[in-house]
């Protein structure tokens, strides 16, 4: 009996969702994903040289968040209102961009064409009547 995974097959659907730019708003972030059971991944950034003599406080990061892209309509409306995160462009986030079906995908539309007719010959019984 073979597997039914093989090692060439990659099943990654992360995509970068947003980048977070306080401890808070990471915080908050998280707090609510864990709540919606919204799986994420965080990939942090190095700061440059800049923001480690400008920040003092210590309280500002760069990281971004990596969520799975079926998540990305729900996730978008969870995280509104959070101050210090810039979203990744995605353009209009629609439930329509789901896989489709082959036969969805093909148009319906009228081409033009018209399909020519079959004909079929009609077959008599002579056959069985000259065995008789």
């Amino acid at each position: 009996m073979s597997s039914i995974i093989q090692n060439n097959q990659v099943f990654n659907n992360e995509v970068p969702f947003c980048r977070v730019y306080s401890k808070e708003s990471k915080q908050q972030l998280e707090e609510r994903f864990l709540a919606h059971r919204i799986s994420y991944f965080i990939e942090w950034q190095d700061k440059s040289i800049f923001q480690r003599i400008f920040d003092r406080s210590g309280n500002k990061i760069v990281c971004t968040f990596k969520i799975n892209k079926g998540e990305l309509l729900r996730a978008r409306e969870l995280a509104q209102g959070i101050e210090g995160i810039k979203f990744k462009d995605y353009g209009e986030i629609k439930n329509t961009e789901r896989i489709k079906r082959r036969s969805e995908a093909v148009k319906t539309e009228d081409t033009g064409l018209e399909m020519p007719e079959l004909k079929f010959d009609n077959i008599t019984d002579d056959s069985k009547e000259d065995d008789e």
